[in-house]
């Protein structure tokens, strides 16, 4: 039997930021560099408070401040960037037209269009809202859950996802 599955969806900024937390964390460096950031947070808020409780307030003000900006860096610059991202690119201005079969998967909106065939994709990665097929560390498809008729075809779609790309990572 025959799997095809079409659909249609505008991507949304929350689906933009559910994209960019799992691309964040794709592979073990990225995972390894995000580690290593809060590690580096930790010890930086740790030097501040050792430094006050010792009295040279010189030191704790100077890793109090550089905490500051480091922990700034993902609580509000990360999420700018995110934001200046989805507009710049228009990633929300158009709708996609996205088909799949056993072959592969096509996308399609007035920017432009293209196939990609399964064997291109590395790592198909599912949320609770989204899936999202990579064919490198670099660049993948968002494919939000609600573009589907029903959460059957989403779940189908998953599922010749994994199965065509079984044995594949980044």
């Amino acid at each position: 039997m025959a799997r095809t599955f079409d659909a249609r969806y505008k991507l949304t900024l929350d689906d933009f930021r559910s994209f960019s937390k799992v691309f964040r964390h794709l592979t073990k460096w990225r995972r390894i560099g995000r580690i290593l950031h809060l590690v580096i947070d930790v010890l930086m808020v740790a030097a501040m408070i050792g430094f006050a409780w010792v009295g040279d307030w010189a030191m704790a003000i100077y890793f109090a401040v550089v905490a500051l900006l480091v922990i700034s860096l993902d609580l509000v610059v990360a999420p700018w960037q995110v934001r200046r991202q989805f507009v710049h690119q228009r990633i929300g201005e158009f709708e996609i037209e996205f088909s799949a079969d056993e072959e592969g998967f096509s996308t399609h909106s007035e920017l432009g269009g293209g196939r990609t065939f399964w064997p291109a994709i590395r790592q198909v990665d599912e949320t609770p809202e989204h899936i999202m097929l990579w064919p490198s560390n670099r660049i993948g498809y968002i494919v939000p859950k609600r573009a589907f008729a029903s959460p059957e075809d989403a779940a189908a779609f998953v599922a010749l996802a994994k199965e065509k790309t079984a044995d594949q990572k980044l």
